[in-house]
């Protein structure tokens, strides 16, 4: 953040920062991050937009959700999926918790190749983020789209794509709307 000169993704990066502290158990270093990001960067990419909304919400994210998270993004699937084993939606109180889970177990399922499974909660993530802000609802059924195309069943990808594209007001719409997009472009052969 020293050295960047630009305005992409700097708020992401403070996101981040704060998450780490958080995990460390310096939540009020976390917060301060968080007013950091507030007054830095731009908001012109998607992940920026998030980092911004989340910030002005003063929320951070559920501690084992997020380590999930970051387990399954760094490519750590097996502990990502053990921290999870045994857990279901009833271990969360909120909405928007128990919709992530849901979404967090069928990514970290799909990469585990557990596919299966993966698409049952994917159809859980979909059915319960169809209206709400949170990206994890369309990113399922973006998910959903991309298996069934995978797998040859085009019709079945479509109707996923497109439930994909019918979800407004979340996260991430334009880049998933994008995917969605392309991904009924291939199967319609255009």
């Amino acid at each position: 953040l020293r050295q960047f000169k630009g305005k992409f993704y700097v708020k992401e990066v403070y996101q981040r920062i704060a998450w780490a502290q958080y995990l460390q158990g310096q939540e009020q270093k976390a917060k301060a991050t968080l007013q950091n990001l507030l007054r830095q960067g731009a908001t012109q990419s998607d992940a920026d937009k998030k980092a911004q909304r989340d910030a002005l919400a003063g929320s951070l994210p559920h501690p084992l959700l997020l380590k999930a998270r970051l387990l399954n993004d760094g490519g750590y699937n097996t502990e990502a999926f053990a921290l999870l084993a045994g857990k279901s939606e009833d271990d969360f109180t909120q909405e928007a918790e128990k919709l992530e889970f849901a979404y967090r177990a069928a990514r970290i399922q799909e990469d585990l190749g557990k596919t299966e499974e993966a698409i049952r909660n994917y159809k859980i993530a979909a059915r319960k983020g169809e209206m709400r802000p949170e990206h994890f609802g369309a990113r399922a059924a973006l998910q959903l789209g991309m298996i069934y195309e995978a797998r040859g069943q085009k019709d079945l990808a479509i109707v996923y794509y497109k439930k994909c594209l019918a979800m407004e007001n979340h996260d991430y719409k334009d880049s998933l709307d994008q995917k969605a997009k392309a991904g009924i472009a291939r199967c319609s052969g255009e």
